[in-house]
């Protein structure tokens, strides 16, 4: 009996040290742009960024994830303050989201890329016949309205924000974007251009799009950037707080690496692309 006890106590002592060993990992991110970071019909957090990011950590043993949804806003500020491990998933910011005492970036390193997106201008059709090739300097005048906290438009677009040149307001949905637009409260967007055309043709599918179309033509007047998405991690407190970061960075980006070089990610891109 003592010999069973005694094998018993082994191995409830080996998986509890086997069970405590998997560090979890908080990852701020979002749910509101489709096809890269959603919630799906039932709820459940899913598209590409997600799903790339779940599945190599899913292969590194000795860690587990919880992705914190949030919006884009307070997760920044969060990776700022060093309250979560990293973010999912920002364009490459190093050079102007800055910290503010040390104004050194508040995000280091950044993962191997994720995904390309292209970031475009979308304005009313009457607001689009005037040519606007430079951006954001001939947007002056303009009403934009974009996601809260939403840094796609760039350093000059920010600054001239700032000095009153262009109006911007936020909001948390692109039913909201939408909505603005159709009613002529603004005049452009800047928005990821996969994302909103997924977002249009669902929300049309649905009939959600007739609650606040008014008959507005939308039209891509530029294309501003080509970017990649990235897993980001926060370079605050992080000896501290996330001893094992070192590791981590470099066994995820292996893992990301290898499912490129497989095919994986690409079939990911697919699976969530082929609307």
């Amino acid at each position: 009996m003592k010999k069973v006890f005694a094998l018993f106590f082994v191995c409830f002592f080996i998986s509890t040290v086997f069970a405590f060993a998997v560090q979890n990992v908080v990852i701020a991110t979002y749910d509101i742009l489709p096809p890269f970071a959603f919630a799906d019909g039932g709820g459940k957090l899913t598209g590409i960024y997600i799903e790339m990011t779940r599945k190599a950590i899913d292969r590194m043993p000795d860690y587990s994830v919880t992705f914190k949804v949030l919006p884009w806003a307070r997760a920044k500020r969060l990776t700022k303050k060093g309250k979560v491990f990293a973010i999912l998933p920002p364009y490459f910011h190093a050079h102007d989201w800055l910290t503010d005492d040390t104004k050194k970036p508040y995000i280091w390193p950044y993962s191997l890329k994720l995904h390309h997106q292209s970031d475009v201008v979308i304005c009313r059709e009457d607001v689009a016949r005037t040519p606007r090739p430079n951006f954001p300097e001939d947007y002056k005048g303009l009403s934009f309205v974009m996601f809260n906290g939403d840094g796609r438009g760039g350093v000059k677009f920010a600054e001239m924000v700032k000095n009153g040149d262009i109006t911007l307001q936020s909001v948390q949905k692109i039913n909201n974007i939408l909505a603005m637009l159709q009613k002529k409260r603004a005049d452009c967007t800047a928005y990821s251009e996969l994302p909103f055309a997924w977002s249009v043709k669902n929300l049309k599918t649905s009939g959600e799009y007739k609650k606040f179309d008014k008959g507005v033509n939308l039209v891509k007047v530029a294309t501003i950037n080509t970017n990649a998405g990235y897993l980001g991690y926060t370079d605050v407190d992080d000896e501290k707080n996330y001893p094992f970061k070192k590791d981590f960075t470099i066994k995820f980006d292996i893992e990301i690496h290898k499912m490129k070089k497989s095919g994986e990610v690409q079939k990911i891109i697919k699976e969530f692309t082929q609307f």
